[in-house]
């Protein structure tokens, strides 16, 4: 790989996750410590980040924001075998809970018209189910949020504690051992009160995401009754998860 295609995809990366480590991009890229060092300086000089202790720093220290239209084109055949996968657990006369990624969409994307309940805070979620004439639906409310295509605040959160939420599926933007996390504070809040209300909750989550962490953290492993990743998982980053107590399935 040439250097300016790397460094590019370190900035890539600083995008997602807002900071990085020296030591995780060098074993990544698959080159010295030195070298990554170099590439953050040269990147720093150009502004593209900033150096901090051990690694770098997007401009503000937080990940970009994508807009819902820009997360759905990422991995797109990841999410689908991971949705094809969760749609095994869907039964009718369930409440489900669908969360404002795109991860958990391709799941709605499939969803059969049954009589079950749905409780969403999406805008995609709400348009593709509205005209399903055996499912019933339900929106949290709160001020909608053009970016991320989702309603929050507002009486959000007291509504979905006043249903009975069988299953709850949900995405992150980064996955380890510590748990689940949001790089978007209200989504985070969002999801932490929806897994603590649901008798059960299920995590979507294609393997990029794996081994990485984000801004607010919304939820340990333990409160996960099932983790649903894709094959192209790194099989150390399964075996850890699987030795903290979490069940893994890996769609194909």
């Amino acid at each position: 790989m040439l250097a300016l295609e790397r460094q590019q995809q370190i900035v890539t990366l600083l995008e997602s996750r807002g900071t990085v480590r020296t030591i995780d991009l060098a074993e990544e890229f698959q080159v010295t410590d030195e070298t990554i060092r170099r590439d953050l300086q040269l990147l720093a000089v150009d502004g593209q980040l900033v150096r901090i202790h051990g690694g770098a720093s997007s401009a503000n220290g937080r990940p970009k924001l994508h807009s819902f239209s820009e997360r759905r084109l990422i991995n797109i055949e990841k999410k689908q075998a991971i949705a094809r996968s969760a749609l095994k657990l869907i039964q009718p006369g369930k409440t489900y809970a669908f969360d404002s990624s795109t991860t958990v969409f391709e799941l709605v994307n499939n969803l059969p018209d049954l009589p079950y309940r749905v409780i969403t805070n999406a805008y995609a979620v709400i348009d593709h189910l509205v005209e399903r004439e055996q499912i019933e639906l339900i929106s949290t409310g709160g001020h909608y949020h053009p970016k991320t295509h989702t309603f929050i605040g507002g009486d959000s959160y007291r509504l979905i504690r006043h249903h009975n939420i069988n299953c709850a599926f949900v995405s992150c933007i980064g996955l380890d051992l510590q748990g689940a996390a949001e790089g978007f504070e209200e989504q985070a809040f969002y999801k932490e009160t929806l897994i603590q209300v649901a008798e059960k909750s299920v995590l979507l989550v294609d393997s990029s995401k794996l081994n990485k962490r984000s801004e607010y953290f919304f939820a340990a492993l333990e409160q996960f009754s099932q983790v649903i990743t894709d094959d192209e998982a790194d099989p150390e980053s399964i075996r850890a998860l699987v030795s903290a107590g979490c069940s893994v399935t890996i769609a194909e």
